[in-house]
């Protein structure tokens, strides 16, 4: 599905637009809703830092797991890693403002930034690693320990995500989303 929307393409995969579905019509304790909102934010938070610092949006895909934005001209350094940090940096700010208040409406936020952080691959984490690393490395190495970092990230999440489904009953997400950003990297030539 294809939309064009302030001169940006946006891009809805049917993938996800099935899974949106499902998933909220699933929930029944309207859990999602706060998690689309975090998520919604947190890609705004990217947006607004390309815009901040001049960098043409080109076009917006929304995909099963993530959110690919494009861009007429590849950013600065800089402004490279602005725009990485924006997301999580909203979405710790809307935790920080909102947890007090409400720790089920806060949650999402907290959650989603800090796992943004993580030096996985397909995360911001991972390419603020990667900026850094391109500094120092070749290409070649930086990929290297990108690919060995994520999967070292990996072990543990996918152990935590197995535990929280064994102990909830119900609750896969984790697993879900480790097992999705672990087929990406080993899929990512």
């Amino acid at each position: 599905m294809k939309l064009r929307l302030l001169k940006i393409d946006l891009v809805i995969g049917y993938e996800a637009v099935a899974a949106m579905t499902a998933v909220l019509l699933l929930d029944r304790e309207n859990r999602v809703i706060g998690c689309f909102l975090a998520a919604l934010l947190h890609e705004s938070g990217h947006i607004f830092m390309m815009v901040l610092y001049g960098v043409k949006v080109r076009r917006v895909k929304l995909r099963l797991f993530d959110v690919l934005i494009e861009a007429d001209e590849p950013p600065t350094l800089r402004s490279d890693v602005m725009i990485t940090l924006a997301g999580p940096a909203i979405n710790l700010v809307c935790a920080a403002a909102i947890c007090p208040f409400s720790l089920k409406t806060g949650l999402p936020h907290f959650a989603l930034g800090v796992f943004n952080l993580l030096p996985v691959m397909s995360l911001d984490g991972g390419h603020l690693l990667g900026i850094a690393l391109s500094r120092k490395l070749t290409p070649r190495a930086c990929d290297i320990v990108l690919h060995v970092t994520s999967f070292i990230i990996f072990l543990p999440l996918m152990t935590a995500g197995i535990y929280i489904l064994f102990r909830s009953g119900y609750n896969y997400t984790l697993l879900l989303i480790s097992l999705y950003l672990l087929a990406v990297l080993l899929l990512k030539k």
